[in-house]
């Protein structure tokens, strides 16, 4: 996270291309360790033929991605025709190398495919868009706020649900998932909420005082309240997601690239559900507005 917030800030100081230009980058390295994390943690799960697929569809997903985005704004045409051509070819496997494959390795490679590249390229088309309106422009609603949600919220949700649960777990004991993630609690979900809540109202007031406007704000309040909440569920699904896999895996962590933190996977988990979110409710805004 620290690694998007310095490529954040280089977006927002230097020239629009050239800022957009590192974040893309970064989030095409971070593909690319995150999918090498997951095929890991599969091991012999998968044939060498699908994971060569695997890092295809990586390699190629991203760029044309931001091409069609850039060029033509079909950001997320290009990822529905990617991920279809992958299903394809994954399916045209078991008819090349039917000894090889199996259903369970063409959904387990069909997983390490979009878990993280298909997540991560959503916040590639977060990373690139404009406001669909003039009046969303006057209200600077655009990938600046769109990626500042993400960089902003996912951490809050987290620091507030790991304080609600280290100082309040005496008084509100109950477990949120027990089998999956035992030190989670109810009070812990809670204190992500608030979280959401008090970093969405933060950067309403921070960034439209630098970047946008304080008119109408008993609609737009709202609107980013609404953005706080929903991307503090998906914050907290993404790590509870996150958890099932690797017990589902049996693997402690993702990676060792953080020793004591694991892997790029164990830090993006909640990130790459709250890009989804916050997209989400970006492109229903621009859809009511249009």
């Amino acid at each position: 996270m620290l690694l998007l917030a310095v490529a954040y800030c280089l977006k927002i100081f230097l020239p629009y291309q050239l800022g957009d230009f590192f974040v893309d980058v970064l989030v095409y390295v971070f593909a690319f360790i995150g999918t090498y994390e997951i095929l890991r943690a599969l091991k012999e799960n998968t044939t060498k033929t699908e994971r060569v697929v695997v890092y295809s569809f990586v390699g190629v997903c991203i760029p044309v991605t931001v091409l069609m985005k850039y060029v033509l704004n079909w950001g997320l045409t290009a990822l529905g025709v990617c991920t279809m051509t992958l299903i394809i070819v994954l399916l045209c496997l078991l008819v090349f190398q039917y000894d090889k494959t199996s259903l369970e390795s063409i959904g387990l490679s069909l997983l390490a495919s979009l878990y993280p590249t298909g997540f991560l390229s959503m916040l590639i088309i977060a990373n690139h868009a404009g406001a669909p309106a003039e009046y969303l422009q006057h209200m600077a609603f655009d990938s600046r706020l769109l990626v500042l949600f993400v960089f902003v919220l996912v951490p809050a949700v987290d620091s507030f649900a790991y304080l609600f649960g280290k100082f309040l777990r005496k008084f509100f004991p109950q477990k949120l998932a027990p089998v999956l993630s035992p030190n989670k609690t109810i009070i812990g979900c809670v204190g992500g909420l608030i979280g959401g809540l008090v970093a969405a109202v933060a950067i309403y007031f921070a960034y439209n005082a630098w970047f946008g406007s304080f008119d109408q704000m008993e609609l737009w309040l709202p609107v980013y309240l609404l953005i706080g909440f929903a991307t503090s569920i998906a914050t907290m699904l993404g790590d509870l997601v996150e958890s099932c896999i690797k017990r589902k895996l049996h693997v402690k962590d993702m990676g060792d690239i953080m020793p004591g933190h694991g892997g790029i996977l164990d830090r993006l988990d909640s990130t790459l559900y709250a890009t989804v979110a916050v997209y989400g409710i970006y492109s229903l805004i621009s859809l009511i507005l249009t």
